[in-house]
């Protein structure tokens, strides 16, 4: 139905013989001056743009914060959240396999990495953001590449000489201590210097989470004659403790000394048969992943004349990983578990970019053309241990080079007061896999040894759109696209088929309709979507898979109101419904009584011999029996989430934001069948205040003011047989916290 409903849209976009408003100009995009591919338009994609001062008035406290503020964003967030480090977005609905079904961009340029290792958003000032794009749904694709299924997030960053000179301190609950500085130095008339640091330090609301950070970023800007060109260097160094989950449900008792009705916010203890929650002493080793980034990008935009630009951008980078993580037999620091790892891993990645930009005119039609190309090339080392100064057990090298040639464009067709968009791009990307396996290092006894694969696909990404004005603050758009993504190797690692790295690319297509309104007092925006997944790659039973088709569709809206001169509201609304449309579960065959308990013996679903089986999954006892996937949720995606805040000047000096979030429930990770408890929904409150007193200005907030008692992640037990049914390990979020920031600005 919502098909038929879209084509009807396009089609009456088309023959529509309204009498539109004298304003020509619908363009929803930056100055093309901007280094920012998105500075050509996609009409037609439901794009929302933060400007740097919604940032500074925001009630977020970094990026992610910021961003879950609009619709069509999910934010998950594992250990401790701080600075959005560890958070996963979560862009139409993927779940689990959402972190590589987006693409999150800095001045165009890809942050996401061919691992799994997420993105680390807060090694990004907010003060040095001019503004933050987001294009929803899949039209970026033929701009950016693999990836952009779910969406793009593009932050772009401030000229040097634009930013001010800034120093904050912050403190808040947990022993959280921050300062942030920029400072910009004019090095003649036209260039410029900025550097900007950061260091934060807290215990977090975690036992065993602690947090620590550094980072510095100095860009170099020059504008001179015709050519405009910048040079970022970056370091920063990340050092995170990992609690690890609590658990809920199960009949193990060693579960005792880790569930979540007894401790919110211990750590994960390890193993260990406890007769009661009391009887918990143990020495296990605290979990840690730390992460080093080291990067360099620069750029030039050459205007070779008043309608045409050159663009260049070229970077490397550097993030070197180095992660603990302890197995529940873990004792001691000296006596390790043949189940701890010890992983270090380096990731080096080059891109270089090179785009043309021409202005021009069909029948007096103006029109923006885009053309280019880009190289990206990836190493990715890994060496597996079982402990710090062991042997390798296992080694990783592997590699990805991919090439792509686009065309963007963007046409105002005056006479319709409508413009139309056409994206087309072609890539082509080399994978090379291989590992070295020493099954007589402790701990890889069993471990799976790769076979070398050497692979080489090609996809392309499309995109069409259309705006329309209707009248002076109405505008209605549509757009069709498809687009793709490669397999990241941590996904290939734990691939379905056992000791390959094989997985299919990933190809989506999309339809979209909307509308935007727009006064004085009120805006509005706000889309319904339609997207088919093929091979959609999702974790499944401790591996990943290329599922079968994957239907969804969902409703995007934004608002804001301006009631009083002193009092703004604003809010958001997601509805997505992300469910599988053909394919099945094997039940498998083996099971075996142990004390009279039926277990499961395999990987897939539970036994069909299994009261889980019977009761939640129809089974009738019947050997090598299959479940129907079709009409299932996605695991992970909340159907609803929405967002209410208030925005209440006391002075003019002064504000106080009130902020209430809404997440719905949804079904756990490893639950493709439905049959789990679910993740309960849950509403948060947060408050901040802010004042500004000529250079000095204040803030203080209190987060989650109910204290509310909530997780966004969870995961079932893979071992699926009768007593762990219902088993699930969940990472609970801060309760009531306050923080309280001084910044002066020079």
């Amino acid at each position: 139905m919502l098909r038929k409903l879209i084509f009807a849209f396009i089609f009456l976009l088309f023959f529509s013989t309204g009498q539109a408003s004298e304003i020509k100009e619908i363009w929803i995009t930056p100055d093309a001056s901007d280094y920012t591919r998105l500075a050509t338009g996609l009409a037609g994609s439901n794009i929302s743009i933060i400007s740097s001062k919604e940032i500074e008035n925001s009630n977020g406290k970094d990026i992610t914060d910021i961003l879950k503020s609009y619709s069509g964003i999910q934010v998950r967030s594992l250990y401790s959240g701080i600075d959005g480090a560890n958070s996963t977005i979560d862009m139409r609905g993927f779940g689990e396999a959402s972190k590589s079904n987006f693409l999150m961009l800095l001045n165009g340029r890809r942050l996401n990495d061919l691992d799994m290792g997420g993105i680390d958003f807060s090694n990004i000032p907010l003060s040095s953001i001019d503004r933050i794009e987001i294009i929803r749904g899949n039209s970026a694709g033929t701009i950016y590449g693999s990836g952009a299924i779910g969406g793009a997030i593009n932050i772009i960053t401030k000229d040097s000489s634009e930013v001010s000179d800034i120093i904050n301190l912050s403190y808040g609950s947990y022993d959280s201590v921050g300062l942030d500085f920029t400072t910009s130095v004019p090095l003649s008339n036209n260039t410029s210097v900025m550097v900007a640091g950061r260091i934060k330090d807290t215990s977090t609301y975690r036992d065993s989470g602690d947090y620590d950070r550094e980072d510095i970023l100095i860009r170099l800007n020059q504008d001179k004659d015709n050519i405009v060109s910048y040079v970022d260097i970056n370091s920063s160094s990340k050092n995170q403790s990992l609690p690890g989950p609590r658990v809920i449900g199960g009949v193990y008792a060693y579960h005792l000394c880790n569930t979540l009705s007894s401790s919110r916010t211990a750590k994960h203890i390890g193993g260990g048969y406890a007769t009661n929650a009391n009887n918990c002493d143990s020495t296990q080793r605290d979990d840690y992943a730390n992460e080093d980034n080291h990067s360099i990008a620069g750029g030039l935009n050459i205007a070779h004349s008043e309608n045409r630009n050159i663009l260049f951008d070229v970077s490397t980078k550097t993030k070197e990983q180095k992660a603990f993580y302890a197995a529940n037999g873990n004792n001691s620091s000296s006596n390790p578990n043949s189940g701890d790892s010890f992983i270090e891993t380096t990731l080096e990645n080059s891109q270089l970019s090179l785009v043309l930009d021409e202005s021009t005119f069909i029948d007096n039609n103006p029109i923006v053309i885009k053309f280019g190309g880009d190289l990206s090339n990836t190493d990715y080392d890994s060496n597996r241990y079982n402990v710090e100064g062991g042997d390798a057990g296992q080694v990783y090298d592997a590699s990805q080079e991919s090439q792509a040639l686009f065309f963007q464009a963007s046409l105002s067709l005056i006479s319709l007061d409508a413009v139309m968009s056409l994206g087309i791009r072609e890539e082509s990307t080399n994978f090379y896999g291989a590992d070295i396996t020493d099954t007589n290092v402790f701990g890889f006894t069993y471990a799976t040894d790769h076979t070398t694969m050497s692979s080489s696909t090609n996809n392309t990404a499309f995109n069409i759109g259309f705006e329309k004005i209707l009248d002076s603050n109405t505008k209605i758009f549509t757009k069709y696209a498809e687009s793709f993504r490669t397999p990241n190797i941590d996904e290939r690692i734990k691939s379905t088929t056992s000791g390959s790295f094989a997985l299919n690319d990933q190809s989506a297509e999309e339809i979209e309709i909307g509308v935007r309104y727009e006064n004085q007092l009120f805006n509005i925006s706000g889309s319904i979507y339609s997207m088919d997944t093929e091979n959609e790659i999702q974790y499944d039973q401790s591996k990943n898979t290329n599922l079968d088709p994957i239907s969804r569709e969902g409703m995007n809206i934004d608002f804001n109101f301006v009631a009083r001169d002193n009092l703004r509201f604003t809010g958001s609304y997601n509805y997505v419904d992300a469910e599988f449309t053909s394919g099945s579960l094997s039940m498998g065959t083996g099971t075996y009584l142990y004390f009279g308990t039926r277990y499961y013996n395999g990987n897939e679903t539970y036994g069909y011999l299994t009261d889980t089986a019977i009761n939640y999954l129809g089974s009738d006892s019947s050997a090598n029996q299959s479940f129907s996937l079709i009409g299932k949720k996605v695991p992970l995606v909340a159907p609803v989430n929405f967002r209410l805040g208030a925005e209440l000047d006391l002075d003019n000096k002064t504000t106080a934001l009130v902020d209430l979030q809404y997440v719905d429930e949804r079904y756990v990770s490893n639950d493709q069948e439905n049959i789990e408890p679910k993740i309960p929904d849950y509403y948060v409150i947060n408050t901040k205040v802010t004042s500004l007193n000529g250079p000095l200005s204040f803030s203080a907030g209190i987060n989650n003011v109910l204290n509310e008692h909530y997780y966004d992640f969870a995961v079932s037990s893979t071992f699926h047989d009768d007593p762990h049914y219902g088993t699930q390990s969940v990472y609970p979020l801060a309760e009531r916290n306050a923080y309280i920031n001084v910044e002066y600005t020079f």
